[in-house]
Protein backbone atom coordinates (compact mmCIF):
# COMPACT_ATOMS: atom_id res chain seq x y z
CA UNK A 1 0.00 0.00 0.00
CA UNK A 2 2.63 2.38 1.51
CA UNK A 3 4.93 1.41 -2.29
CA UNK A 4 1.89 2.10 -4.38
CA UNK A 5 1.29 5.63 -2.61
CA UNK A 6 4.89 6.25 -3.32
CA UNK A 7 5.18 5.74 -7.09
CA UNK A 8 1.81 7.52 -7.55
CA UNK A 9 3.54 10.42 -6.39
CA UNK A 10 6.62 9.89 -8.50
CA UNK A 11 4.60 9.84 -11.58
CA UNK A 12 2.18 12.33 -10.74
CA UNK A 13 5.59 15.05 -10.57
CA UNK A 14 6.77 13.32 -13.95
CA UNK A 15 3.46 14.75 -15.41
CA UNK A 16 4.14 17.99 -14.21
CA UNK A 17 7.33 18.51 -15.71
CA UNK A 18 6.47 17.15 -18.91
CA UNK A 19 3.72 19.86 -18.91
CA UNK A 20 6.03 22.88 -17.87
CA UNK A 21 8.89 21.84 -20.91
CA UNK A 22 6.07 21.72 -23.09
CA UNK A 23 4.24 24.97 -22.22
CA UNK A 24 8.12 26.47 -22.45
CA UNK A 25 8.56 25.13 -25.84
CA UNK A 26 5.06 27.51 -27.17
CA UNK A 27 7.03 29.75 -25.69
CA UNK A 28 10.12 29.45 -27.87
CA UNK A 29 7.93 28.96 -30.79
CA UNK A 30 6.19 32.24 -30.02
CA UNK A 31 9.58 34.74 -29.73
CA UNK A 32 10.09 36.24 -32.81
CA UNK A 33 13.09 35.70 -35.65
CA UNK A 34 14.88 33.21 -32.76
CA UNK A 35 16.66 35.32 -30.45
CA UNK A 36 18.43 39.05 -32.12
CA UNK A 37 20.44 38.35 -35.07
CA UNK A 38 20.20 34.41 -35.32
CA UNK A 39 17.11 34.65 -37.43
CA UNK A 40 14.82 30.98 -37.27
CA UNK A 41 18.17 29.58 -35.29
CA UNK A 42 15.95 29.34 -32.23
CA UNK A 43 13.66 26.89 -33.95
CA UNK A 44 15.85 25.06 -36.68
CA UNK A 45 18.37 24.80 -34.11
CA UNK A 46 18.64 22.54 -31.15
CA UNK A 47 17.51 24.25 -28.16
CA UNK A 48 18.51 28.10 -29.16
CA UNK A 49 22.11 26.72 -30.08
CA UNK A 50 22.73 26.82 -33.57
CA UNK A 51 23.42 24.29 -35.38
CA UNK A 52 23.86 20.61 -33.51
CA UNK A 53 25.50 20.34 -30.05
CA UNK A 54 29.61 19.66 -30.29
CA UNK A 55 29.47 21.24 -34.24
CA UNK A 56 27.59 24.60 -34.64
CA UNK A 57 26.48 26.13 -37.30
CA UNK A 58 27.43 29.45 -38.88
CA UNK A 59 26.93 33.37 -37.62
CA UNK A 60 24.07 33.63 -39.32
CA UNK A 61 22.24 30.50 -37.19
CA UNK A 62 23.61 31.47 -34.16
CA UNK A 63 22.42 34.25 -33.44
CA UNK A 64 24.38 37.48 -31.55
CA UNK A 65 26.94 34.96 -29.80
CA UNK A 66 24.73 32.30 -28.47
CA UNK A 67 24.27 28.58 -28.62
CA UNK A 68 26.81 26.38 -30.31
CA UNK A 69 28.91 24.42 -27.58
CA UNK A 70 30.83 25.47 -24.31
CA UNK A 71 29.84 29.15 -23.69
CA UNK A 72 27.16 30.18 -21.96
CA UNK A 73 23.72 31.15 -24.11
CA UNK A 74 21.38 29.11 -25.79
CA UNK A 75 19.68 25.70 -24.58
CA UNK A 76 22.83 24.10 -23.93
CA UNK A 77 25.21 27.17 -22.62
CA UNK A 78 26.88 27.43 -25.98
CA UNK A 79 29.25 30.89 -26.35
CA UNK A 80 29.34 30.79 -30.28
CA UNK A 81 28.27 29.29 -33.50
CA UNK A 82 31.45 27.08 -33.96
CA UNK A 83 33.64 24.56 -31.90
CA UNK A 84 35.49 26.70 -28.84
CA UNK A 85 33.35 29.69 -28.93
CA UNK A 86 33.67 33.16 -31.12
CA UNK A 87 30.72 34.80 -31.54
CA UNK A 88 28.50 35.32 -34.62
CA UNK A 89 31.50 37.12 -36.71
CA UNK A 90 35.06 36.13 -37.52
CA UNK A 91 37.03 35.35 -34.47
CA UNK A 92 34.19 32.32 -34.15
CA UNK A 93 33.08 31.84 -37.47
CA UNK A 94 35.74 29.03 -38.09
CA UNK A 95 37.71 26.63 -36.12
CA UNK A 96 40.17 27.44 -33.57
CA UNK A 97 38.23 31.11 -33.15
CA UNK A 98 39.46 33.21 -35.62
CA UNK A 99 38.60 34.86 -38.89
CA UNK A 100 40.90 32.37 -40.15
CA UNK A 101 43.19 29.74 -38.76
CA UNK A 102 45.62 31.91 -36.37
CA UNK A 103 43.13 33.86 -34.88
CA UNK A 104 43.89 36.90 -36.89
CA UNK A 105 43.17 38.38 -40.51
CA UNK A 106 45.60 36.25 -42.13
CA UNK A 107 48.28 33.91 -40.74
CA UNK A 108 49.62 34.66 -37.44
CA UNK A 109 47.58 37.07 -35.92
CA UNK A 110 48.93 40.25 -37.75
CA UNK A 111 48.25 41.96 -41.27
CA UNK A 112 50.90 40.64 -42.53
CA UNK A 113 52.93 37.45 -41.31
CA UNK A 114 54.92 37.96 -38.23
CA UNK A 115 52.16 40.76 -36.88
CA UNK A 116 54.15 43.48 -38.02
CA UNK A 117 50.84 44.90 -40.25
CA UNK A 118 51.89 46.43 -43.95
CA UNK A 119 55.87 46.60 -42.73
CA UNK A 120 58.15 43.44 -44.05
CA UNK A 121 59.35 41.08 -41.40
CA UNK A 122 62.70 40.55 -40.43
CA UNK A 123 64.26 37.77 -41.81
CA UNK A 124 67.82 36.50 -43.68
CA UNK A 125 70.01 40.23 -43.91
CA UNK A 126 68.36 40.59 -47.17
CA UNK A 127 64.81 41.15 -45.74
CA UNK A 128 65.64 44.43 -44.62
CA UNK A 129 68.33 45.50 -47.44
CA UNK A 130 66.96 48.67 -49.18
CA UNK A 131 69.87 49.54 -51.33
CA UNK A 132 70.67 52.80 -49.67
CA UNK A 133 74.56 53.23 -49.52
CA UNK A 134 74.85 55.36 -46.10
CA UNK A 135 72.14 53.21 -44.33
CA UNK A 136 72.52 50.16 -41.88
CA UNK A 137 69.67 47.79 -41.79
CA UNK A 138 68.14 46.34 -38.81
CA UNK A 139 65.45 44.27 -37.17
CA UNK A 140 63.83 45.59 -34.35
CA UNK A 141 60.58 44.32 -32.67
CA UNK A 142 60.47 41.94 -35.66
CA UNK A 143 60.67 45.05 -37.82
CA UNK A 144 63.01 46.27 -40.61
CA UNK A 145 64.47 49.52 -39.54
CA UNK A 146 66.72 51.54 -41.63
CA UNK A 147 69.25 53.55 -39.33
CA UNK A 148 71.33 55.99 -40.36
CA UNK A 149 74.99 55.64 -40.00
CA UNK A 150 76.20 58.15 -37.42
CA UNK A 151 78.10 60.77 -39.37
CA UNK A 152 78.09 59.67 -42.12
CA UNK A 153 81.27 57.01 -42.23
CA UNK A 154 79.76 54.82 -44.38
CA UNK A 155 80.06 56.96 -46.93
CA UNK A 156 83.81 58.36 -46.28
CA UNK A 157 86.11 56.67 -48.74
CA UNK A 158 89.29 58.04 -46.15
CA UNK A 159 90.76 59.94 -49.41
CA UNK A 160 91.18 63.69 -47.43
CA UNK A 161 91.60 65.71 -50.36
CA UNK A 162 88.50 64.81 -52.33
CA UNK A 163 86.10 66.41 -49.38
CA UNK A 164 84.06 64.92 -46.41
CA UNK A 165 81.75 63.07 -47.43
CA UNK A 166 78.06 62.43 -45.69
CA UNK A 167 74.86 60.90 -45.85
CA UNK A 168 72.27 62.77 -47.19
CA UNK A 169 68.54 62.00 -47.57
CA UNK A 170 69.91 58.36 -47.37
CA UNK A 171 72.17 58.64 -50.22
CA UNK A 172 76.26 59.59 -49.97
CA UNK A 173 77.14 63.04 -51.12
CA UNK A 174 80.34 64.14 -52.38
CA UNK A 175 82.13 66.33 -49.88
CA UNK A 176 83.69 69.85 -50.89
CA UNK A 177 87.44 69.43 -51.97
CA UNK A 178 89.35 71.85 -49.25
CA UNK A 179 90.60 75.25 -49.91
CA UNK A 180 93.47 77.27 -49.01
CA UNK A 181 93.22 79.73 -46.04
CA UNK A 182 95.30 82.37 -44.32
CA UNK A 183 96.46 81.96 -40.38
CA UNK A 184 98.58 83.55 -37.96
CA UNK A 185 101.61 81.80 -37.29
CA UNK A 186 104.33 80.61 -39.50
CA UNK A 187 102.94 76.49 -39.69
CA UNK A 188 99.47 75.10 -40.77
CA UNK A 189 97.09 72.73 -39.41
CA UNK A 190 97.40 68.49 -40.97
CA UNK A 191 97.21 68.15 -43.81
CA UNK A 192 97.93 72.05 -45.18
CA UNK A 193 101.24 73.02 -45.63
CA UNK A 194 102.41 76.73 -45.80
CA UNK A 195 102.62 77.75 -49.44
CA UNK A 196 104.27 81.23 -48.42
CA UNK A 197 104.54 83.49 -45.16
CA UNK A 198 104.43 86.86 -45.01
CA UNK A 199 104.43 90.41 -41.93
CA UNK A 200 100.63 90.70 -41.45
CA UNK A 201 99.11 94.00 -39.21
CA UNK A 202 96.41 90.90 -38.62
CA UNK A 203 98.86 88.82 -37.16
CA UNK A 204 100.16 90.87 -34.00
CA UNK A 205 100.55 94.34 -32.76
CA UNK A 206 102.56 96.06 -34.82
CA UNK A 207 102.46 93.00 -36.98
CA UNK A 208 102.94 89.21 -36.83
CA UNK A 209 104.00 86.28 -39.09
CA UNK A 210 101.07 85.04 -41.12
CA UNK A 211 101.22 81.80 -43.52
CA UNK A 212 99.22 80.86 -46.61
CA UNK A 213 97.81 77.32 -45.65
CA UNK A 214 96.79 74.88 -48.76
CA UNK A 215 95.59 71.60 -48.56
CA UNK A 216 98.46 68.73 -49.65
CA UNK A 217 97.04 66.99 -52.49
CA UNK A 218 99.27 67.48 -55.30
CA UNK A 219 101.93 65.25 -55.82
CA UNK A 220 104.68 67.68 -55.40
CA UNK A 221 104.60 71.19 -54.37
CA UNK A 222 107.08 73.91 -52.27
CA UNK A 223 106.66 74.46 -48.99
CA UNK A 224 107.91 77.18 -46.57
CA UNK A 225 109.70 75.47 -43.49
CA UNK A 226 109.16 71.63 -44.29
CA UNK A 227 107.27 69.09 -45.65
CA UNK A 228 104.24 67.85 -44.46
CA UNK A 229 103.48 64.29 -43.63
CA UNK A 230 103.98 61.87 -46.32
CA UNK A 231 105.81 63.81 -47.86
CA UNK A 232 109.28 64.13 -48.64
CA UNK A 233 112.18 67.31 -48.76
CA UNK A 234 113.53 66.41 -52.60
CA UNK A 235 115.47 69.74 -52.40
CA UNK A 236 115.73 73.15 -50.29
CA UNK A 237 115.88 76.54 -50.94
CA UNK A 238 116.15 80.16 -49.59
CA UNK A 239 112.81 81.96 -51.04
CA UNK A 240 111.30 85.76 -50.64
CA UNK A 241 108.27 84.20 -50.43
CA UNK A 242 109.03 82.39 -47.23
CA UNK A 243 110.33 85.51 -45.49
CA UNK A 244 108.21 87.08 -42.23
CA UNK A 245 108.61 89.35 -39.85
CA UNK A 246 112.49 90.95 -39.62
CA UNK A 247 113.50 88.50 -42.55
CA UNK A 248 113.36 89.22 -45.61
CA UNK A 249 113.62 85.34 -46.85
CA UNK A 250 113.67 81.49 -45.75
CA UNK A 251 113.88 78.21 -46.01
CA UNK A 252 111.90 76.31 -48.38
CA UNK A 253 111.13 72.72 -49.28
CA UNK A 254 110.50 71.38 -52.65
CA UNK A 255 108.34 68.08 -51.32
CA UNK A 256 107.40 65.38 -53.06
CA UNK A 257 104.87 62.64 -52.17
CA UNK A 258 106.23 59.51 -51.06
CA UNK A 259 105.97 56.13 -53.20
CA UNK A 260 107.39 52.57 -52.76
CA UNK A 261 110.51 53.22 -54.42
CA UNK A 262 113.73 54.71 -53.06
CA UNK A 263 114.51 58.60 -53.57
CA UNK A 264 116.67 61.28 -52.01
CA UNK A 265 116.01 63.41 -49.38
CA UNK A 266 116.96 66.74 -47.46
CA UNK A 267 115.73 65.33 -44.07
CA UNK A 268 115.86 62.18 -42.66
CA UNK A 269 114.50 59.19 -44.08
CA UNK A 270 110.89 59.02 -43.21
CA UNK A 271 109.04 56.37 -41.18
CA UNK A 272 108.97 52.84 -43.20
CA UNK A 273 112.78 54.09 -45.00
CA UNK A 274 116.22 53.24 -43.92
CA UNK A 275 119.38 55.74 -45.10
CA UNK A 276 121.11 53.55 -47.56
CA UNK A 277 123.72 56.25 -48.24
CA UNK A 278 124.76 59.55 -47.26
CA UNK A 279 126.77 62.75 -49.01
CA UNK A 280 126.47 66.44 -49.23
CA UNK A 281 124.94 68.33 -51.69
CA UNK A 282 123.86 71.70 -53.27
CA UNK A 283 120.14 70.58 -53.51
CA UNK A 284 119.61 70.48 -49.75
CA UNK A 285 121.60 73.84 -49.44
CA UNK A 286 119.35 76.90 -47.98
CA UNK A 287 119.74 80.38 -46.53
CA UNK A 288 122.90 80.82 -45.61
CA UNK A 289 123.96 77.60 -46.63
CA UNK A 290 125.54 76.37 -50.25
CA UNK A 291 125.11 72.50 -49.48
CA UNK A 292 123.56 69.96 -47.08
CA UNK A 293 123.09 66.46 -46.00
CA UNK A 294 121.32 64.35 -48.51
CA UNK A 295 120.18 60.51 -47.65
CA UNK A 296 119.57 57.92 -49.96
CA UNK A 297 116.22 56.80 -48.51
CA UNK A 298 115.10 52.90 -49.22
CA UNK A 299 111.97 50.87 -48.80
CA UNK A 300 112.73 48.80 -45.06
CA UNK A 301 112.66 45.25 -46.10
CA UNK A 302 114.42 41.68 -46.13
CA UNK A 303 116.92 39.75 -43.74
CA UNK A 304 119.28 42.39 -43.58
CA UNK A 305 120.56 45.41 -44.78
CA UNK A 306 123.23 48.62 -43.88
CA UNK A 307 122.01 51.92 -42.73
CA UNK A 308 123.84 55.20 -42.06
CA UNK A 309 120.90 56.25 -39.40
CA UNK A 310 120.50 53.79 -36.50
CA UNK A 311 118.64 50.57 -37.19
CA UNK A 312 114.75 51.35 -37.35
CA UNK A 313 112.07 49.48 -35.01
CA UNK A 314 112.21 45.80 -35.41
CA UNK A 315 115.54 45.65 -36.29
CA UNK A 316 119.29 45.41 -34.31
CA UNK A 317 123.02 46.16 -35.11
CA UNK A 318 124.54 43.14 -35.64
CA UNK A 319 127.56 44.80 -36.73
CA UNK A 320 129.12 48.12 -37.39
CA UNK A 321 131.65 50.19 -38.97
CA UNK A 322 132.93 53.07 -40.94
CA UNK A 323 132.19 53.60 -44.77
CA UNK A 324 132.49 56.40 -47.25
CA UNK A 325 129.15 55.94 -48.39
CA UNK A 326 127.97 57.40 -44.88
CA UNK A 327 130.17 60.51 -45.65
CA UNK A 328 128.13 64.36 -45.56
CA UNK A 329 129.66 67.71 -45.43
CA UNK A 330 132.65 68.12 -43.75
CA UNK A 331 132.96 64.62 -43.46
CA UNK A 332 134.44 61.73 -45.55
CA UNK A 333 133.12 58.77 -43.57
CA UNK A 334 130.44 57.83 -41.30
CA UNK A 335 129.18 55.06 -38.90
CA UNK A 336 127.44 52.17 -40.86
CA UNK A 337 125.43 49.66 -39.60
CA UNK A 338 124.05 46.14 -40.27
CA UNK A 339 120.61 45.64 -39.16
CA UNK A 340 118.91 42.35 -38.62
CA UNK A 341 115.29 41.60 -37.87
CA UNK A 342 114.77 40.92 -33.81
CA UNK A 343 114.09 37.43 -33.35
CA UNK A 344 110.89 36.13 -31.29
CA UNK A 345 112.90 34.07 -28.89
CA UNK A 346 116.18 33.18 -29.84
CA UNK A 347 119.04 35.25 -28.20
CA UNK A 348 121.66 37.19 -30.21
CA UNK A 349 124.31 39.83 -30.01
CA UNK A 350 123.99 43.52 -30.91
CA UNK A 351 126.22 46.20 -31.23
CA UNK A 352 125.37 48.36 -28.10
CA UNK A 353 124.69 48.50 -24.07
CA UNK A 354 120.53 47.53 -24.32
CA UNK A 355 118.53 45.27 -25.69
CA UNK A 356 114.97 45.57 -27.43
CA UNK A 357 111.95 45.34 -25.93
CA UNK A 358 111.01 41.79 -24.66
CA UNK A 359 114.59 41.19 -24.00
CA UNK A 360 117.25 41.36 -21.10
CA UNK A 361 121.03 41.77 -21.22
CA UNK A 362 122.69 38.15 -20.30
CA UNK A 363 126.29 39.30 -21.24
CA UNK A 364 128.47 42.53 -22.03
CA UNK A 365 131.96 42.26 -24.15
CA UNK A 366 133.97 44.29 -26.49
CA UNK A 367 133.97 43.59 -29.95
CA UNK A 368 136.00 44.68 -33.17
CA UNK A 369 132.41 43.87 -35.05
CA UNK A 370 131.07 46.86 -33.28
CA UNK A 371 134.05 49.20 -34.26
CA UNK A 372 133.63 52.41 -35.94
CA UNK A 373 135.36 55.64 -37.81
CA UNK A 374 137.70 56.46 -34.98
CA UNK A 375 137.15 53.13 -32.87
CA UNK A 376 138.70 49.62 -33.39
CA UNK A 377 136.24 48.17 -31.02
CA UNK A 378 132.86 48.90 -29.04
CA UNK A 379 130.18 47.22 -26.65
CA UNK A 380 128.44 44.18 -27.93
CA UNK A 381 125.94 42.64 -25.16
CA UNK A 382 124.31 39.78 -25.74
CA UNK A 383 120.14 39.61 -25.33
CA UNK A 384 117.69 36.83 -24.64
CA UNK A 385 114.00 37.20 -24.42
CA UNK A 386 112.34 37.77 -21.56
Amino acid sequence: MRANAVWAVIGGCALAYACAAFDGADALLQEPDGGASGGDASIEGIAGGGGFPTSGGTSADAGAGSGGVGGGGGALGGAGGVPNGGGGSPSGGTPSGGGTPGGGGTPSGGGTPGGGGSTPQCGSPTDCNDNKVCTTDSCVGGVCQNVPVANGTSCADALWCNGDEKCQSGVCAAGSTPSSFNQCGASCPANYYPASTSCSSTCGSPSGTRASCSPACSSSFNACGGCPAGYYEASTSCSTSCGGCGISSGARSSCSQLGSSSFNSCQSCPLGYYAASTSCSTSCGGCGISSGSRRSCSPIGGSSFNSCDACPSGYYASSTSCSTSCGGCGISSGARRTCNPVPTSSTFNLCGSSCPTGFHVTSQTTSTSCGGCGVSSGTRVTCAAN
